[in-house]
C-alpha cells in the first residue's frame, strides 16, 4: 500500500470515527427517541412557564424582581393551607437544604407564600411572598395536605422549569440544585 493510499484510509477512518456518533445522535433525536430516565429528579415543565413579567410582591408590599444578570434562582414553595407539623418539618428541611448549598446559597431565594411558620428558624435566603391565587394556580403541581409541600424551581430568567410533587426526597432535590444553581 502506498503512503498516499494509507493517508487517505486514515483520513476516512478518522472521519468515520468522529462522524458516526454525530450521525447517530441526529438520527435518534429526529427519530423521536427519548431517554427513559434523565439525571434530574424533578419533573421538567414542558414548555417552561414564563414568569418573567409576573409582578411578584413580598409580604411587606415591596416588589420582588428577578435577577437575570446575577443568575439568581428561585425555589417557590407551595405549602398546604394549614401547615401542620409535617409541613413545619419539611420547611425546616428546606432551610437546611439552602444552608447546605454553601457558597452557592446566595444564588438561591426560597419564596414562601405568606408568613414563615412561627417557631422555625429563619435564614438569609428566605423571602416571604404575597403570592396571588391566580399565580399559584399556574404552577403544574399543588400541595397535598397529607404529603406536605410542593416545590417549583424558577430559573434566573424567570421561567418555571422544574417542579417537585409533594413527598419529594430532599436529598435528590438538592442534587438537582447542585447541578443548576452555579
Amino acid at each position: 500500500m502506498t503512503p498516499q493510499k494509507r493517508s487517505r484510509l486514515m483520513l476516512i477512518l478518522v472521519a468515520v470515527a468522529f462522524g458516526t456518533p454525530f450521525i447517530t445522535a441526529v438520527a435518534m433525536r429526529f427519530g423521536g427517541w427519548q431517554p427513559g430516565q434523565t439525571r434530574n429528579y424533578g419533573e421538567l415543565v414542558q414548555p417552561p412557564l414564563d414568569w418573567s413579567a409576573m409582578p411578584l410582591r413580598r409580604m411587606d408590599g415591596s416588589a420582588y424582581s428577578l435577577d437575570p444578570l446575577g443568575r439568581r434562582w428561585q425555589l417557590l414553595v407551595l405549602p398546604p393551607t394549614e401547615c401542620a407539623e409535617d409541613c413545619r418539618e419539611q420547611a425546616d428541611t428546606l432551610r437546611r437544604v439552602w444552608i447546605s448549598e454553601g457558597r452557592r446559597a446566595d444564588k438561591l431565594d426560597v419564596l414562601w407564600p405568606g408568613a414563615w411558620p412561627d417557631g422555625l428558624e429563619r435564614f438569609p435566603g428566605l423571602r416571604e411572598m404575597d403570592l396571588p391565587d391566580a399565580l399559584r394556580a399556574q404552577v403544574p403541581v399543588q400541595p397535598d395536605p397529607r404529603q406536605g409541600l410542593a416545590l417549583a424551581l424558577i430559573d434566573h430568567n424567570g421561567f418555571l422549569v422544574v417542579t417537585y410533587a409533594p413527598g419529594y426526597e430532599p436529598g435528590r432535590m438538592r442534587r438537582d440544585l447542585d447541578r443548576l444553581v452555579k
